[in-house]
């Protein structure tokens, strides 16, 4: 599977996102492309931070976008919310990644049980070029995970996701104030989290 690390090409700016809502719910594949080059970058860099692994952030991006279109076959979701389809996808990432961590236990669970393999292969230099961005990812998401799961989330929409606090608040459904209270109480803590975890 292809990383989604670079700039993906993206549609005239005359495209709105409510003109590509509008042609996915006509069920027009090639809005979902559309989608894709607009905001696939940001899907990606959010699951990245969120999971850690460039990997599991690559699946996650795919799975985002085709249950997105599922979506649009099942029933009609009615007109764009907000003015833009960032917080939808990105509400969807979040459901496939917690899908993923699901999934990701059962199949660690179920290996645990496996005899050990005779010969491990070195994977190291495949690897490398990613050891270090991983590392200052996962030193972040350690500082990340002693917040309270509220504050975390918001951080990570607002500060990874470039959400706007109104967008962050339609992606977690609660009010902008709610999201503004939870962003100052982690900024209060997170310089010492961070400081534990270097």
């Amino acid at each position: 599977m292809t990383t989604i690390s670079r700039q993906v090409d993206r549609p005239p700016p005359e495209v709105r996102d409510d003109d590509l809502w509008d042609a996915l719910r006509r069920q027009e594949p090639e809005a979902l492309g559309d989608l894709f080059s607009r905001y696939a970058v940001a899907v990606h860099a959010y699951a990245v931070r969120h999971t850690g692994s460039y990997a599991y952030a690559d699946d996650a991006v795919q799975a985002t976008f085709i249950t997105a279109w599922k979506q649009f076959g099942r029933s009609d979701p009615g007109p764009l919310q907000h003015g833009s389809a960032k917080p939808w996808l990105l509400a969807i990432a979040r459901n496939e990644l917690r899908n993923s961590v699901r999934s990701r236990r059962r199949l660690a669970q179920f290996l645990l049980r496996q005899p050990a393999p005779l010969h491990q292969p070195d994977h190291s230099e495949a690897v490398a070029a990613r050891v270090d961005s991983e590392k200052h990812i996962r030193a972040v998401r350690a500082a990340l995970a002693a917040l309270p799961g509220h504050e975390r989330e918001t951080v990570e929409l607002v500060y990874w996701a470039q959400l706007s606090l109104a967008d962050a608040a339609a992606v977690l459904g609660v009010a902008e104030g709610t999201v503004k209270a939870r962003l100052s109480r982690a900024r209060r803590r997170l310089p010492a989290l961070l400081e534990e975890h270097r």
